[in-house]
């Protein structure tokens, strides 16, 4: 039942998604490049119902990981992601998750591999940075890009991240900020100053 409910609720991502009015700002220059560097996309978690999609579709001939908490909805989240190509790694931005991502794209030995993450998740403060993303920069090199979109139409459940939840044919806005580097010998002052700048990124 649950590899059934993951299975239908992918094919009404792609539904939905193929309906939506597309429109992208590309600030980083990297949509449709294969062959760029790999970078950490950095989203809110009432964004993640089409970031596996819009990874699948822009980010064509490139892999992903996503950081999915181990409670029964991250489970449901790693299911529907698994259809787009997205492999999971079982953890959170606070908790284990740095080591853990670190750890699968060395296992994945492929520079063609991103790491996506909600630095929100998995339960809030809702538009909050958690510290796991900025480490996560630190110890893999890797710039921070942060990937919001803007939906016409939308409905917003009555969760703690009021999650998005796109209406068919509405106008989406996908935004790609500029790549955000973390100097791995930042300093406290330096990485607050730094999350400011990911949480200005990706708006609201």
């Amino acid at each position: 039942m649950k590899r059934l409910s993951a299975w239908f609720s992918a094919g009404l991502i792609r539904v939905l998604g193929a309906s939506l009015r597309m429109t992208i700002e590309d600030h980083a220059g990297v949509v449709n490049r294969p062959e760029r560097d790999p970078f950490i996309i950095a989203f809110w978690h009432n964004r993640t119902a089409f970031m596996a999609l819009f990874h699948e579709r822009y980010c064509r001939g490139r892999s992903a990981v996503t950081l999915i908490s181990r409670s029964r909805d991250g489970q449901f989240i790693a299911d529907v992601a698994a259809h787009f190509g997205i492999k999971a790694v079982r953890g959170s931005s606070s908790r284990y998750g740095a080591a853990a991502a670190l750890s699968a794209v060395r296992a994945a030995g492929d520079r063609k591999v991103d790491i996506a993450i909600t630095p929100d998740g998995p339960r809030g403060p809702r538009y909050q940075i958690q510290p796991g993303l900025l480490r996560l920069a630190q110890v893999t090199g890797r710039p921070i890009v942060a990937i919001t979109y803007r939906l016409g139409w939308k409905y917003e459940l009555p969760s703690w991240d009021r999650f998005q939840i796109a209406l068919p044919f509405s106008s989406c806005h996908l935004i790609i900020q500029a790549p955000i580097f973390v100097p791995q010998d930042a300093t406290e002052d330096e990485l607050e100053k730094i999350a400011d700048r990911v949480k200005e990124a990706l708006g609201d």
